[in-house]
């Protein structure tokens, strides 16, 4: 019984920390990140995510891997890569991609690698 608690509380841990090094960018229509999930992008290897022209904020988390989120104005396409001036880096968490930066909407974020 105790061996078995034990294993479980590992694999919990083991997941948490797992779960912890993804990147996300998880994108809302709402302006404040609230309401039902438009498009969830979670992964380690996630560096790239097009913003869907219905989303209107994003949601982002760092993972261990990779350094800040960085804006872009352009996209190729949903799926595609960012093009256009470089807006400037994101700070974690929500981030409303119409008013952010003033009069430029975000439609791609990206990040770097350390």
């Amino acid at each position: 019984m105790l061996a078995n608690n034990i294993i479980a509380t590992l694999v919990l841990g083991l997941a948490a920390t797992v779960s912890a090094a993804n990147n996300k960018a998880n994108e809302y229509k709402s302006g404040d990140c609230s309401g039902s999930l438009n498009y969830g992008h979670t992964g380690v290897k996630l560096a790239t995510v097009t913003m869907d022209d219905s989303s209107h904020s994003v949601y982002l988390a760092t993972g261990a891997t990779y350094g800040p989120w960085l804006a872009y104005e352009g996209k190729t396409s949903n799926g595609g890569s960012c093009t256009g001036a470089y807006l400037g880096d994101l700070p974690g968490e929500c981030v409303n991609l119409d008013t952010h930066f003033s009069g430029r909407r975000i439609r791609c974020v990206a990040k770097t690698l350390v």
